[in-house]
């Protein structure tokens, strides 16, 4: 992988790697999570940040079908290592609430922030769109902001 490409931590399609290849943790780290009403509110977000100095390659939004999808595909590629170690450390309330947001027809707009100075700016660059919640997976912990 290049220096300029993210490693995406979510995400089925056809660029980013098989469930398989995957780490057998899910451990995040740089990145913010906006779950937004729907697909056309995350769409304006992500432009909103692309006016702001945010490069596409560290925008990604995911529909609710995406979301659910990515996921049964997940389910049902993973190796039988990663389903043990997923028995283990698979958040439940973090799923439920991800999955939740998805199945209520929400979309996520993910944001690749290396530092905390990107975290904020690109929360400050979404304060005047309706954000439901924002999860900021940092180097050394996760917040979460629930807005509505």
């Amino acid at each position: 992988m290049s220096a300029d490409q993210v490693a995406w931590p979510t995400g089925m399609s056809d660029q980013d790697p098989a469930a398989r290849g995957r780490p057998l943790v899910f451990a995040p780290e740089g990145f913010l999570v906006a779950i937004m009403e729907d697909a056309d509110h995350a769409e304006q977000a992500k432009a909103t940040l692309a006016d702001a100095g945010f490069a596409d390659r560290d925008l990604r939004v995911y529909t609710s079908q995406q979301i659910l999808r990515s996921w049964e595909r997940f389910q049902a590629e993973r190796s039988l290592g990663q389903r043990v170690a997923g028995a283990f450390t698979d958040d439940p309330a973090t799923i439920e609430l991800y999955f939740g947001y998805a199945r209520a027809g929400r979309s996520a707009l993910w944001v690749h922030v290396p530092d905390e100075a990107d975290a904020k700016r690109a929360i400050r660059g979404l304060a005047d769109h309706q954000v439901l919640h924002f999860r900021h997976y940092g180097h050394d912990r996760q917040d979460d902001l629930h807005i509505g």
